[in-house]
C-alpha cells in the first residue's frame, strides 16, 4: 500500500512539473515535450479541469465509466448496547445513528449482531441533537448477554427503486470534500457529489451526478493529486 501511494504521488508530482502541457497552448508554441512525443502530459484549465493527453492516459491506465442507476441493498452499520438484560430468552438494547440514517431505518428490520446474534428493529426515534435513536430486541436464549455489553451489528436497506450508482473508486473523499472527475468534452472536471448506500464495490449518489454521466475510474487519486500539485504550486 505505501508503495503504491509513494508511485501515485510520484506520477502526480512528474504530471504536475515536467509533464504540465498549457491548456492554451497549440503544438507549435508546445514543441516536443519529454523526447520527441508533444502527447505526453495533462492539460490543465481552471474552468474546464484536467485533460489527460492519449499517451498519458495509456501510461496512468486511465479508465472511465457510465453512471448507472440500479436498485441496491445498502448495509447500515450499527454499535448496540443492552440496557436490560432481565426479559426471558432476549435482552433489549439500544443504538444511535446519524439523522439522516433514521429515516432508512424501520420497526421489524432484522438486525445481524457479531457472535452470531440476531435482534429486530422495535423502535426508530427521532432525535434533535443530529442523531436518532433505534431500539432492539436481541435474541439470548443462552443469557450470554450482559447489561452494559457492547455489539456491533448490520441492518440490509433495500433502496427505494433505482438509484444512480458508480463504482466507489471513481468518489475521492478528501479535506476538500467528497467529489469525482466528470467527463466534459474530453475535460474531467471535479464535480462535488453527495454520497448515500453502498452495495459492493458500487456507492450511491444522492447528488452531484445524473445516469448517463462519464466518470473517471481509474487512477482517480493520480487526477487529484496532481490537480491539488498544481493548486498549490501556484500554477493553476
Amino acid at each position: 500500500m505505501k508503495a503504491q501511494y509513494t508511485r501515485t504521488l510520484a506520477i502526480a508530482a512528474l504530471l504536475a512539473g515536467a509533464l504540465l502541457v498549457p491548456a492554451n497552448a497549440d503544438e507549435e508554441s508546445v514543441g516536443p515535450i519529454r523526447g520527441d512525443n508533444p502527447n505526453i502530459g495533462i492539460k490543465y484549465d481552471k474552468k474546464q479541469g484536467l485533460y489527460v493527453t492519449p499517451f498519458s492516459a495509456k501510461l496512468l491506465g486511465f479508465e472511465t465509466a457510465n453512471v448507472e442507476e440500479r436498485e441496491i441493498t445498502a448495509t447500515l452499520t450499527l454499535q448496540v448496547q443492552v440496557f436490560d438484560a432481565s426479559p426471558e430468552d432476549s435482552v433489549l438494547a439500544s443504538a444511535w445513528v446519524p439523522q439522516e440514517d433514521v429515516s432508512k431505518l424501520a420497526t421489524g428490520m432484522a438486525v445481524k449482531l457479531e457472535h452470531g446474534f440476531s435482534g429486530k428493529i422495535t423502535s426508530v426515534k427521532n432525535k434533535i441533537n443530529g442523531q436518532g435513536e433505534v431500539l432492539l430486541e436481541i435474541t439470548d436464549e443462552g443469557g450470554a448477554l450482559k447489561t452494559g455489553k457492547f455489539l456491533s451489528g448490520t441492518v440490509e436497506i433495500s433502496s427505494d427503486g433505482e438509484v444512480v450508482v458508480v463504482p466507489k473508486n471513481a468518489v475521492v473523499n478528501s479535506a476538500e470534500g467528497v467529489f469525482a472527475y466528470v467527463d466534459n468534452g474530453g475535460w474531467m472536471t471535479r464535480a462535488e457529489v453527495e454520497t448515500g448506500g453502498e452495495e459492493g464495490d458500487m456507492v450511491e449518489i444522492v447528488d452531484g451526478l445524473y445516469a448517463g454521466d462519464v466518470i473517471a475510474t481509474s487512477p482517480v487519486m493520480t487526477l487529484w493529486m496532481t490537480e491539488l500539485a498544481l493548486l498549490k504550486s501556484g500554477r493553476a
